[in-house]
């Protein structure tokens, strides 16, 4: 059995865009469909960003806290953040987010050694216009968020290459709704899941 952590914000949560709940089936949930030679561990954050923020928002230091102080036997870490990093309070430029990921991908080995897990890095999809004209997200986010959102990709594509990792693009497979620009609704959620389980698959050799 492959053990494989999916850690991210609240499009691995599963923020509904609708009404603020949690969508009781997200891309995390259809890859575990999918994926019954696995055994996936979800851990998705509401307002997660990469270096920032308190508590388990604070992505690195929960990151440490979770899974560094108790080691665990994943076989492979899966990691999708960086669309609370274009928040306008913070506004991390896609070269800073690639390389706030590299940091996890750097410390993971440090203290897991020979035993380090796989890397697969997901550039997060975009944020879109719609997010603008949001009465909560047009507050958080500006139209440099957007434009930005649509550079991360080739950001974390080229670190993701330099430290010999797996690296998917979810924009390439799912959007943002058109209700707030920045979460997916479910069927864009089945998506992202389908072609998630097959990476992972990819990944395996499954």
């Amino acid at each position: 059995m492959k053990k494989v952590l999916l850690y991210g914000d609240s499009n691995t949560w599963g923020h509904n865009p609708v009404d603020f709940t949690q969508l009781p089936r997200t891309w995390g949930n259809v890859a575990q469909e999918l994926l019954p030679e696995c055994e996936i561990t979800i851990d998705g954050e509401c307002g997660r960003a990469t270096l920032w923020g308190e508590g388990p928002k604070h992505g690195i230091a929960c990151f440490r806290e979770r899974y560094f102080v108790k080691k665990h036997d994943f076989d492979l870490i899966a990691i999708m953040l960086g669309t609370n990093d274009l928040l306008k309070q913070l506004q991390y430029e896609p070269e800073r987010t690639a390389q706030a990921l590299r940091q996890y991908i750097h410390e993971t080995r440090v203290v897991y050694g020979d035993k380090t897990p796989e890397f697969l890095i997901i550039s997060p999809i975009h944020v879109n216009d719609n997010v603008l004209k949001h009465p909560v997200f047009s507050e958080l986010y500006s139209p440099k968020s957007v434009d930005d959102s649509k550079r991360l990709a080739e950001a974390i594509s080229k670190m993701t290459a330099d430290e010999g990792v797996y690296f998917m693009n979810a924009a390439d497979y799912a959007k943002a709704s058109d209700i707030d620009g920045v979460h997916m609704v479910e069927e864009e959620h089945e998506k992202l899941g389908i072609a998630a389980a097959a990476k992972i698959k990819e990944i395996f050799g499954l």
